[in-house]
């Protein structure tokens, strides 16, 4: 096997790695289908070259180049898929907080105004 061949299964083993490690961390739906899509996409298109790779001439060197590189085009947007959903994790945690903190100071308003009111009652 010449190094063509060894680049596309490699960039293909690498997306099928980084889109299970993407299916772990529960992306929403349409982001788990797109994952998927894309890494099945581009092992069925490896798997087909593969097959049909033999005797390597002008026509087939050209597919194999062509292969690798539609293999680190999917490799990088399921990486860029990962930011996505990492970016979008990071976000909603940080609504999350600043949610709590909204409320934990409009608690504090409120238990403050009843502190003065009951001041203003007393005197």
């Amino acid at each position: 096997m010449d190094l063509m061949p060894i680049l596309l299964i490699s960039a293909n083993v690498l997306t099928l790695a980084w889109a299970l490690k993407l299916l772990g961390r529960q992306p929403n739906r349409r982001l788990r289908h797109l994952v998927l899509t894309v890494s099945i996409v581009s092992m069925t298109q490896t798997a087909a070259f593969l097959c049909h790779l033999q005797g390597q001439s002008l026509m087939q060197a050209a597919a194999v180049v062509q292969q690798c590189v539609t293999s680190m085009g999917t490799l990088a947007a399921v990486y860029l898929l990962w930011m996505e959903i990492r970016d979008r994790r990071r976000t909603d945690e940080m609504l999350r907080l600043a949610e709590h903190e909204s409320q934990v100071r409009h608690g504090r308003v409120m238990r403050e105004a009843r502190m003065a009111a009951r001041a203003s009652d007393s005197h």
